[in-house]
């Protein structure tokens, strides 16, 4: 009985060391805030087409840029919570590169990215067009002017602005 009694408490104090340990260990400030600025905030050509944008269509919009997509659409009433975690899972990882809103309801005018359109990227499309929000695909190389900037967003929003609003199915 004394044996066992021993060996009770000789495992009770192994328990309290390591916890005790681990415990000093999860309090350390590099694991209990493992966070730095991120430098630079913009890559080079991020930058780039942001001074693009902002020369051609700064007086006509707020740019925004990596705003997150989940900041600007909502998931629409799902009855069941599963799909609705999931739908608002897939938009919460992701963001726009840049967003063009109204000078003054701050309302999302057009949408605008940074790669070309691909079978990886196909549900910013399709979730653009649902919503009814004007996206276009830029980068330093394909508009290398302020003007073709311009342009290409003045298609797509009066593209846009011609269609029938889309309706939420069900």
């Amino acid at each position: 009985m004394t044996a066992f009694l021993g060996l009770v408490l000789a495992a009770f104090i192994c328990f309290a060391l390591v916890f005790f340990i681990k415990q000093r260990q999860y309090n350390h400030p590099a694991l209990r805030m493992p966070y730095q600025l991120r430098k630079p905030l913009f890559e080079p050509s991020e930058r780039e087409l942001l001074g693009l944008l902002e020369q051609g269509l700064g007086e006509r919009y707020r740019i925004l840029a990596k705003v997150r997509l989940a900041d600007v659409v909502d998931v629409t009433a799902i009855p069941r919570r599963a799909p609705w975690y999931q739908a608002h899972n897939r938009i919460s990882a992701s963001r726009f590169d840049f967003l063009l809103c109204d000078l003054m309801t701050l309302d999302a005018v057009c949408a605008i990215e940074m790669e070309p359109a691909s079978q990886a990227n196909a549900f910013l499309d399709e979730l653009c067009q649902t919503i009814g929000l004007p996206l276009v695909r830029l980068d330093p190389e394909s508009a290398r002017t302020y003007d073709a900037a311009r342009a290409a967003v003045d298609e797509a929003v009066a593209a846009q602005s011609s269609k029938p609003p889309v309706q939420p199915a069900g």
